[in-house]
Order: structure tokens, then C-alpha cells, then sequence
């Protein structure tokens, strides 16, 4: 293994729609809220949280995946607890 290739091991580029499974609890951004919906965008994918506190938008929280649309790059998630404010 050359020098380079070292230097490079474990690198891979993040892409703008990640893919998740049902069941991964997630770290997300409350963006929105859309026809009364809690919802966090994920790069160019939408995550729909379900049971989220009113005063959720622009927080960090943790969110169960509930389902998750690979084709549409959009899923569900229940709410599970907040873990920070906006860093802005």
C-alpha cells in the first residue's frame, strides 16, 4: 500500500441523500414544519417527525426511523428526546 493510499484509507464522499433503515435512531436539525408536520431535511432528503414538541423547530433532536423511501429519498420518525439548540 502506497503512502497515498494510506493517507487515503476510510475516506468516502458523503452524498446528499443518505439512506437509513427502520429502527436507526438519528441526530437531526427540526428545518420546518409543513401542513402541520415536524419536519428535518437531511441534505436533499425530508424526514417527517412524528410526536416532536411545538416548540421543536431549529432544535437538535433524536429521532426514531419508522420507515424510509430509498426511490423518493424521504421517511417517517418518532420523536424521542431533545439533545441541543441551534448554533445559530
Amino acid at each position: 500500500m502506497s503512502r497515498f493510499e494510506k493517507f487515503l484509507a476510510g475516506w468516502s464522499f458523503r452524498g446528499s441523500t443518505p439512506d437509513y433503515d427502520p429502527g436507526d435512531v438519528i441526530e437531526v436539525m427540526v428545518t420546518g414544519d409543513e401542513g402541520g408536520e415536524t419536519v428535518a431535511r437531511i441534505g436533499n432528503s425530508t424526514l417527517r417527525i412524528e410526536g416532536a414538541p411545538a416548540d421543536a423547530l431549529n432544535t437538535r433532536v433524536l429521532v426514531a426511523v419508522e420507515t424510509w423511501d430509498e426511490t423518493a429519498h424521504a421517511g417517517t420518525g418518532s420523536y424521542r428526546e431533545t439533545v441541543g439548540e441551534s448554533s445559530f
